[in-house]
This record gives structure tokens, sequence and C-alpha cells, in this order.
């Protein structure tokens, strides 16, 4: 795991930036803002100087703390766009890492939302080095374009409702897009960017889980307007001994969702056969009685990580392997090694600590190349 070159006043001051912006952003009317780009913006974008972008990658999580999970998701995605034909490279892809001050799943757990947003911004500056010239793929002399990524803050909890935050805000706007010639030509076109939110395949399940739309009859049609504009990515968990609990709950509904038309039962969602049957199931009509149209499959892509970097990686297994003082295995969980300088000793060399979850945790021996008891020149 890399470091990124930061010492510990530039992350403080850092942390004291997030920790202002997010007392000015809960005071405001905003649902939506960006506090932070990788690399830095001269100033902030707004709807009357927006990013403009076709394509907009959006992961949304707790970042409690980043996982190799959550750069995976990242990574693979915009690895497997295709380049452009006749040319040998891409436009610079847009990437957004969303972090809700409310969620409407989890309880608030260890680690201040300024010190998740410290952490998203060394695991985007570690997620855009690795872009550097890597081929898209083995028979391509393309290059991997690295992404610019937004760290970005909401108040809404739920899915939809984030999505559409970030469309009102007007702060990303689809290239040509202009507000004086929309007007005048009555053209369709609003701007709005499409949205790719990249999932692993349980968050996917709770996107499609009726329970959380009950203000809507039927309860998956609170999806249609999302599905208009954007669409969804979904790694498939490759790792059936390690079934998140989302998987495992979802699996005791089955038998009464009938999400498949195989006489065979309902599909086993710890597998990647049955990830697959689920949503050839939402594509045959499995879920119309709850308002998910059939087509609106067209707007979600399974992909999944060969890797084998990210089987049964999550923050939660993070958090116990810290708590258990199990530093091995933090090492091979994290998105990368949060280490900073700290102070220089007597001979000059450098103190490092492990930042992680805000924390600092001297005991974590090990975990990179230069043990916070370590020097390095």
């Amino acid at each position: 795991m890399s470091s990124p070159d930061l010492d510990m006043q530039a992350l403080q001051r850092l942390r004291s930036q997030f920790s202002q912006a997010l007392k000015d952003f809960a005071s405001s009317s905003s649902s939506f803002r960006i506090l932070h780009s990788v690399p830095t913006r001269a100033t902030a974008p707004t709807s009357s100087d927006p990013i403009v972008t076709k394509t907009l990658y959006l992961l949304d999580s707790s970042f409690n703390p980043p996982s190799k999970a959550h750069t995976s998701l990242v990574k693979t995605a915009l690895k497997s766009q295709d380049a452009p034909p006749q040319t040998k490279h891409q436009t610079t892809p847009r990437v957004l890492f969303l972090l809700a001050t409310v969620n409407a799943d989890k309880k608030p757990k260890p680690a201040d939302f300024e010190d998740r947003l410290v952490m998203m911004t060394l695991a985007a500056e570690d997620l855009r080095s690795g872009f550097t010239r890597e081929p898209i793929s083995a028979d391509s002399t393309a290059e991997t374009p690295a992404p610019i990524i937004d760290i970005g803050i909401t108040k809404e909890p739920y899915f939809v409702d984030k999505a559409a935050a970030i469309d009102a805000s007007g702060i990303y706007r689809s290239p040509g897009y202009s507000t004086s010639s929309t007007q005048s030509s009555g053209a369709a076109d609003d701007g709005v960017v499409e949205q790719i939110h990249l999932t692993g395949f349980d968050t996917l399940l709770r996107i499609f889980a009726p329970k959380y739309y009950p203000n809507n009859h039927p309860p998956l049609s609170a999806l249609e307007p999302f599905l208009r504009r954007h669409r969804l990515r979904a790694t498939i968990r490759v790792d059936p001994n390690s079934p998140s609990q989302n998987l495992k709950d979802a699996q005791k509904t089955q038998p009464d969702s009938k999400l498949t038309a195989s006489s065979e039962g309902s599909p086993d969602l710890t597998t990647i056969a049955g990830q697959e049957a689920y949503l050839e199931g939402i594509k045959n009509g499995a879920l119309e009685k709850d308002g998910l149209k059939r087509e609106w499959a067209e707007r979600v892509e399974l992909g999944w990580d060969d890797s084998g970097e990210t089987d049964g990686v999550s923050s939660t297994k993070i958090r116990n392997a810290m708590k258990d003082g199990n530093w091995d295995e933090v090492e091979g969980l994290l998105a990368l090694c949060f280490c900073v300088e700290s102070s220089s000793d007597d001979a000059g060399g450098k103190k490092y600590f492990h930042y992680i979850n805000g924390e600092s945790h001297p005991e974590a021996k090990g975990i990179c190349d230069h043990g916070p008891s370590k020097t390095r020149n």
C-alpha cells in the first residue's frame, strides 16, 4: 500500500477546513455540496460555474474507513470502459466520493465526519495515482486516464434523493449546455449529467428493496425518475465463503419474492450465478408487482473484480480487526496506508503514525514499510 506525501500539519489543516465546512453546510439550505477535489480546484464549483462532464461516476458510502472494496468499485468501473475509436486517449473521468451526514440504514459509529473526509481525500489521492499510464486492456495501447475525484457531502439519507439533490444543485453540467440557448430554442436538454452509481451487490439489493419507499405506490415506482436519467453498476460479490449480512438477510426473503421464473426456486444470492439470476429475474418482470418495470433492468450493469483483492473486505471487518489489534488483517483490508508524518526525531529522521478513523495507532507496527517506531529520511 502506498502512503500519501502528507505531513501532520497539512492533515490537521485539512481536517479543520472540513470541520468548518461541515458546520457551514449544516446551517445552510443546501442538500449537496462539494468540499474538495483531487487535484485541487482553484475555486469551488457552483451552479453558475459548474463542473462540465458527460458522466459522473458516484461512490456513495460511509467510508468508515475507506477499504480496498471502495477503491475497487471505481477502478473496475473505469477500466471496463471501452476506449473511443480512432484515439489513444479517453476524456478525463469524473468521480464523486459522496458521504451522507444522515444515513437511512446505519447508526452513527466511530470516526467523526471530518476524519472520514480526510481519509476519503487520502484514498482519492492514492486511487488517482494508480491510474497513471496503466493500459485499459492487454490488447490496447490506450492509457487509463487518471480521474478527477470530488469529495462531496449530502443531507439526504435515501439513494434516489441523493441523486436528485446532485441534479438540482446544478454543480455538474453536460458539455455544451447553456441556460440561455436552451430557453431560446426550447430544447429538452436540461444539462443534467448522467450519474453511474457504483455499488456492491448487497447495496443493489437495498436499492431495490420496497421497504425503503413506503410513500410510493407501488413502492419501487420511486426509482423511475432516477432510472430514466441515471444508471447503476453493481460489482458481483465473488467470495461465497464471506457473504455480507445484507446478502444473508436478502436470501432469507427470496422464497417469497419469486425473483426467478425457474422451477428450481429463488436464486442463491451468495453465489455469482445467483446474483446474475437476480438481475435476470428483474428483466423477466419478477418485481413489476412492486413497481420495478422489467425494462429498467437495462439501466443496471453487473461487473466483477477478478483480482481477488477485495474478497471478504468491508469497513466493518477493518474496525473489528483494529479493535482486536490484528494489524496484519487491517493492512490487507485498508484502501491504503493512512500513514502521515508527525514530527522529526533528534537524528533528523521522520516519525509517522497511522491516521485511521481519526485516531493515532502507534501499535500498528508493520502495517507499512515505515512502522511508527521506525524512521525514514
